[in-house]
């Protein structure tokens, strides 16, 4: 039995890229310039600025408040609110073009606002004066309408993050339409994907039955739809034509060219699309379920001919499912690094090598993104900047262009089209920094800092924010959980696990996120935890068998896999599956090699 080996040993490896500190310095008598600030003396002189305008704006909103100096008279719906013109048009480009241009309300008094709510536009002048405001389910709509026409960033931003909190099938496809309107982008992308990934609930919503025919083929189109089979998809769409057969029935060929016929199973293509009479009828329908009958037939006559098309293409939710990859690791005896890989299939419970990669790393984060497999950093000797990407049609990998930083036992995550990589050991000590890979350009840029530095942490997308899980500052093993929102590209803080663990692997499953193993002070876990992102709150699932640190795991085909990892004693190769409605542990196979601490994803 090999000797117990220590968990944490990224401290101890070489040291490398370790470039020249160019962090600026100024002298004494640096000075306020573009609204930076350096060096102890200008410290005061910032406090000195910021309790000046905080003054100025007490006074402003004493005065309003007294209805002192007020020249301007603003009538919304009947009502008025009094105000003061050069604070409007400071706060709001919309008054400040409205004041100091050749309108006619100008130099009047009295400026009435059409199609506005008087509650609304109060908030917003307070908001001026105070540089609060109150937004709330009831009025959160007319504040940002308001805030949109008088071109307030602020008050959008508030009212759009909001509303992003808000998010629920009931109500996702409304908030959508009305973000589109009003050209908030980002809650519009933010709704719009929180529609894809809950398609199923929101397809039995009433919003969805009154979408628009462009808006709902706008939805069934994408890859990313988030359904576990295409019956979900026909049974929504049928739902949707059959609300309103009248004015929908003539549309249907339009709607059912993105329906992907060819992916239902035979029995219910038979027994349910043949049947009805609405596919049947309709020549462009008809031609797209003999399509979907030839491809059936192919599987079985595999000279028959059928053309490729969108709808043959499996959509992301079941077309990732298939393999779980195991890349690279650290093996046992000696602790070496290993460019070998392995891959798994569930379904046929067997294990095949594939291509290893061309720099053996230990450490290494992994993702797929759009049927691509990114390894990112990790160490061999030392901490790397190497990134290479694997297309598994070619069975072949490549380059790409390398971390502006080098991150061993970095956590990883892909969103929006991009691959993220946080934190990680970059030869001196944990870092908090945090890049972002644009596949389109071939380039990694820097994007907002996490507020803890972090390796051996685990990253998991799910919705639209990332979150990044335990890990090890450089001190201790950690149990706070940071969640970063990459539309604004914010981070906050939520719950943290009940056990500090680094060396952790974690998971979205089944509208959970499932954190399993790593290690506390040295010790490897085979505790799980479970956080429920609706309700922030953490609980505990069934122990895995095993203790595992350095462990993988993968969601794939409604089942949860545990891979590898180390127990304390010695280094593992068996796989566990985790069933969620027995809450219960499975082994089920063996790697063909023991490791740890590998790129694990499917």
């Amino acid at each position: 039995m090999a000797a117990n080996i220590p968990e944490v040993m990224e401290e101890s490896e070489t040291p490398t890229f370790i470039h020249q500190d160019r962090t600026w310095r100024p002298n004494k008598r640096a000075r306020i310039q573009d609204g930076l600030i350096s060096s102890s003396e200008t410290d005061d002189a910032l406090l000195m600025r910021q309790q000046h305008a905080l003054g100025m704006l007490a006074v402003m909103q004493s005065m309003h408040q007294r209805r002192e100096l007020c020249d301007v008279t603003l009538v919304v719906q009947g009502r008025s609110i009094l105000a003061h013109r050069l604070v409007l048009a400071a706060c709001s480009p919309y008054f400040n073009a409205m004041f100091t241009s050749e309108l006619r309300e100008c130099n009047e008094k009295t400026v009435t606002l059409q199609d506005m709510d008087h509650v609304a536009i109060q908030e917003i002048v307070n908001f001026a004066y105070s540089a609060k405001v109150s937004v709330t389910e009831d009025n959160v709509q007319s504040v940002l309408k308001a805030a949109c026409l008088l071109q307030i960033e602020p008050v959008i931003g508030l009212c759009c993050e909001f509303l992003k909190t808000q998010l629920h099938p009931s109500n996702c496809l409304g908030i959508r339409g009305f973000a589109e309107r009003h050209g908030c982008f980002e809650l519009q992308q933010a709704a719009d994907a929180f529609a894809q990934q809950n398609f199923c609930q929101v397809a039995q919503q009433e919003e969805f039955l009154h979408l628009g025919v462009e808006d709902l083929i706008d939805l069934i189109r994408r890859d990313a739809l988030n359904v576990p089979k295409e019956e979900d998809v026909y049974e929504g769409v049928m739902r949707y034509v059959d609300q309103n057969r009248e004015e929908r029935i003539p549309r249907v060929g339009e709607i059912f060219e993105h329906v992907r016929l060819p992916l239902l199973s035979w029995e219910f293509l038979h027994s349910r699309v043949k049947e009805d009479n609405v596919v049947t009828t309709d020549e462009k329908c008809k031609s797209f379920f003999d399509e979907a009958r030839r491809y059936h037939a192919s599987q079985f006559y595999p000279g028959l001919h059928w053309e490729v098309s969108i709808r043959t293409l499996p959509r992301h939710s079941f077309s990732r499912s298939i393999y779980i990859y195991v890349v690279g690791g650290e093996l046992n005896p000696g602790r070496t690094t290993t460019s070998t890989v392995e891959r798994y299939t569930p379904a046929l419970n067997c294990w095949t090598s594939v291509n290893p990669m061309g720099s053996p790393r230990r450490g290494v984060g992994t993702v797929m993104l759009d049927k691509i497999l990114y390894a990112v950093g990790g160490s061999d000797n030392a901490a790397l900047n190497v990134v290479e990407c694997f297309d598994p049609a070619t069975g072949g990998w490549r380059y790409l262009a390398p971390l502006q930083e080098p991150r061993s036992s970095v956590a990883v995550a892909a969103a929006g089209g991009y691959v993220y990589a946080f934190g990680g050991y970059n030869g001196m000590t944990s870092s908090r920094t945090v890049e972002r890979f644009n596949p389109n350009t071939n380039e990694w840029k820097h994007t907002t800092e996490m507020t803890s530095p972090r390796s051996m942490a685990a990253a998991v997308t799910h919705g639209t924010s990332i979150y990044v899980i335990g890990g090890y500052d450089g001190s201790a093993d950690l149990s706070s959980v940071e969640c970063f929102s990459p539309g604004v590209k914010k981070w906050r803080t939520v719950s943290p696990m009940h056990t500090a663990r680094s060396m952790v692997a974690a998971t979205a499953f089944k509208e959970r996120i499932y954190v399993v193993g790593g290690c506390h002070c040295s010790i490897s876990l085979a505790s799980v935890e479970v956080y429920n992102p609706a309700n922030d709150t953490w609980t505990q699932a069934q122990a895995m068998h095993h203790p595992r640190s350095g462990v993988g795991l993968a969601a794939i085909n409604q089942r949860l896999y545990a891979l590898g990892g180390y127990d304390g004693n010695e280094y593992l190769r068996s796989v566990e599956m985790y069933e969620k409605e027995e809450d219960e542990w499975t082994v089920v196979s063996n790697m063909e090699t023991p490791r740890r601490r590998f790129g694990c994803c499917s």
